[in-house]
């Protein structure tokens, strides 16, 4: 098996419903802020031709390069009326947890943010308790903003602490 990290392509619509399906049961700190029963592999291939046509919004995915499943993904999406802010968010299924895939997605955003995107600044919402995230997030160099302390709702329906981190970009 050779796992690569790619831009999605629309071809992947269906490999992302079913990747974003399997994070949701996997994970109770990954949140879609969209009903995926609601997605179709036409529209969510629309959506993907649309980022992907922008400077400001990327998805890039970890695969398995034969059989072309997506094991994980990381996203910079641009906040409404902030066009040169992007909210990102990571996450890799369970079983390829712990081998470094979450940092080499996050390395090669910052490559994308770096030398390719209009972006200025990358912000997250990372819960409390995940420890590891956010040693991740530091590593990288995201700081955690003051008082952005609040609560989530987890995929369990339970309430959580959990707090923003921003990383300014130095272009």
């Amino acid at each position: 098996m050779e796992l690569v990290i790619r831009p999605l392509e629309t071809t992947d619509a269906a490999n992302l419903l079913a990747l974003l399906a399997q994070l949701q049961q996997e994970s109770t700190t990954f949140m879609v802020a969209n009903d995926l029963t609601h997605l179709d592999s036409d529209t969510q291939a629309d959506n993907i031709s649309y980022l992907m046509s922008t400077t400001n919004n990327i998805v890039l995915v970890l695969a398995d390069e034969s059989t072309q499943q997506l094991l994980g993904l990381i996203t910079a999406t641009a906040i409404p009326g902030h066009p040169t802010i992007a909210e990102v968010g990571v996450a890799v299924l369970a079983a390829y947890q712990g081998n470094g895939f979450a940092q080499a997605l996050i390395e090669e955003l910052l490559s994308w943010a770096l030398d390719y995107s209009s972006v200025t600044q990358l912000i997250l919402t990372v819960q409390a308790h995940n420890v590891a995230a956010i040693h991740i997030y530091e590593k990288y160099a995201f700081e955690r903003i003051a008082d952005s302390e609040t609560l989530v709702k987890n995929l369990a329906d339970e309430s959580v602490a959990a707090f923003d981190m921003r990383l300014m970009l130095e272009k």
